[in-house]
């Protein structure tokens, strides 16, 4: 399952856009994320933290977290790959907010494609920007606050987002949505976030399910111009690729 925090995939979405047609040097983010122990349907989970990794060059990003998994954007062909490194597997999810050219790897499951368009209908989004601000790390940030309601499940965040780092914002607000992106209405969420003005530092999120609630921190820990690894943008040779299921995105 790829594991990519919705946080670091609408932080990514921005950068793709905004790197096209410019010649730079690669950008680096690396980003902890950490989710409280909770209580659902009288199950417990204990608590649990994940570092990611984001690579942006060029029209193209990634995330990575751990080794296992990846998340791969292609502004120009207007694609994200899901890639499962443990599986040696990836699928393809059109993403028409890119403006891309293709539309290759649209779901050819019916019963899929209904709930996954119910739940795009579903998508309620309301940001609201404050005059707060705080130093958090190296970045001066605003506080914004996020309302989100998918399919009845609603969300409250905190989000702390800085200008000190120099790069478009569309695309990069959308890698970090994980699952999410493959929606039908995605397109709502990329817009509302536009209101949001730079980079996501820090978020608190929480979320209610099924009686629970869920809380998860998501903290920007460092940004650097260097070079990115050989092949990091591409999918491995020899994998194989799958249709896209609820499995493959998110966390």
């Amino acid at each position: 399952m790829i594991k990519t925090s919705r946080t670091m995939v609408l932080i990514l979405a921005a950068a793709c856009v905004a790197l096209a047609g410019s010649a730079m040097a690669d950008s680096f983010f690396k980003q902890v994320v950490h989710t409280d122990a909770f209580e659902m349907m009288g199950q417990t989970a204990p608590e649990k933290n994940d570092t990611t990794i984001a690579w942006l060059t060029e029209g193209k990003a990634c995330s990575q977290t751990g080794s296992e998994a990846a998340v791969i954007f292609d502004a120009k062909k207007g694609l994200m790959y899901l890639v499962d490194h443990e599986k040696k597997e990836y699928s393809v999810v059109p993403m028409d907010l890119f403006g891309g050219e293709s539309k290759e790897g649209a779901s050819k499951d019916d019963e899929m494609a209904k709930m996954m368009q119910a739940m795009g209908g579903s998508i309620e989004i309301t940001v609201t920007p404050t005059d707060e601000t705080k130093k958090i790390g190296d970045w001066n940030t605003t506080k914004y606050n996020v309302d989100m309601k998918i399919m009845m499940m609603p969300s409250k965040q905190e989000l702390w987002a800085t200008e000190d780092i120099k790069i478009d914002y569309t695309m990069f607000n959308a890698v970090s949505s994980g699952m999410m992106a493959q929606l039908p209405g995605f397109e709502k969420i990329v817009e509302e976030m536009r209101q949001v003005k730079g980079i996501t530092v820090k978020s608190i999120t929480k979320t209610s399910a099924m009686g629970g609630e869920i809380v998860t921190t998501t903290e920007l820990l460092e940004y650097a111009e260097k070079d990115a690894p050989e092949g990091v943008f591409d999918i491995p040779e020899g994998y194989k690729k799958v249709e896209a299921g609820m499995g493959m995105g998110g966390r």
